[in-house]
């Protein structure tokens, strides 16, 4: 039976490792709506390939040569990742609460840290996609932007890679998101022309908002809807938030996070060590993805 924190700790290793593995989508989306490439040992980045070229159907006379020709032309993205570490002191004193508590706490701060940095990471490459971006600085999000948003993925020319491959995301922060729904009718009442002026909002879209609020997923014009708390404002008090196709972007996987017990005789207690090593880009067609900008307030 261990009868030392470091050996208490170590023996819960896997079960935190497990534990934070199993909260991180939920602490953040966006590690789950991206495509992930791993990085193979011995490779320091991994090279992302892409058709530059676009090839046309000719109507040759039956028995002459072709006159016209299409050549294959290749282009790519390198990813590089980059190293990132927690290092985390826990007290001797931790030994005095049970087993369960060590892995419930430890696990889900590490959760969300990690979970945190990915997807920042990720959300950091939206203003990299090439979609026209049909928000506007200082206002309100609404549904006429998602939709003039998703009509710009669908209608993306041959040349940028064609149509947004599905599937197709959007990913708003929580103001973007309450405004929208505002915008859908979800602040409980609408003008009509009943004698009081006012009713509340019908059977229909609106009320079955207003019953579930937002639940992560709910299609909005025909594309699934995420909020992430890990949005920042930018200058101007706006959101830079996003809809992309899962192909649009790629989490560059080199090392996944790992988890290591050290003692040092400066510290009463142990150190808990966790490393990955990663990076995030827009490797393929940056029109497979489109910037929102919306106020954050």
């Amino acid at each position: 039976m261990a009868d030392t924190l470091a050996e208490n700790v170590a023996e819960l290793t896997q079960e935190m490792i497990d534990a934070t593995v199993m909260q991180m989508p939920q602490q953040a989306p966006l590690m789950n709506l991206v495509e992930r490439i791993n990085i193979p040992d011995g490779k320091n980045s991994v090279e992302i390939p892409r058709n530059n070229s676009t090839f046309s159907v000719s109507t040759p006379t039956e028995g002459d040569e072709f006159t016209t020709t299409s050549q294959f032309d290749l282009t790519s993205t390198t990813i590089s990742p980059t190293l990132r570490a927690i290092s985390v002191r826990i007290t001797e004193r931790a030994r005095y609460f049970s087993q369960e508590d060590i892995v419930s706490l430890v696990s889900e701060e590490l959760a969300r840290a990690q979970g945190q940095d990915i997807d920042t990471d990720i959300s950091a490459e939206f203003s990299n996609l090439g979609g026209t971006d049909n928000g506007t600085t200082n206002t309100d999000l609404t549904i006429d932007v998602l939709r003039a948003t998703r009509r710009g993925l669908m209608a993306n020319t041959v040349a940028n890679g064609g149509p947004a491959p599905d599937p197709i995301y959007t990913v708003l922060a929580p103001t973007p998101v309450e405004n929208l729904l505002a915008n859908l009718g979800t602040q409980g009442v609408v003008a009509t022309g009943t004698a009081t002026g006012q009713q509340f909002v019908p059977a229909g879209l609106s009320e079955d908002f207003i019953r579930q609020y937002f639940v992560d997923g709910m299609p909005l014009v025909g594309v699934s809807t995420f909020w992430d708390g890990y949005l920042t404002e930018d200058g101007s008090s706006d959101f830079i938030c996003a809809m992309f196709s899962e192909q649009a972007l790629q989490l560059a996987m080199s090392k996944d996070w790992d988890m290591k017990i050290f003692e040092e005789s400066e510290w009463i207690g142990v150190v808990l060590r966790t490393v990955a090593d990663y990076n995030s880009g827009v490797g393929k067609y940056a029109n497979w993805g489109a910037p929102v900008t919306a106020d954050g307030e």
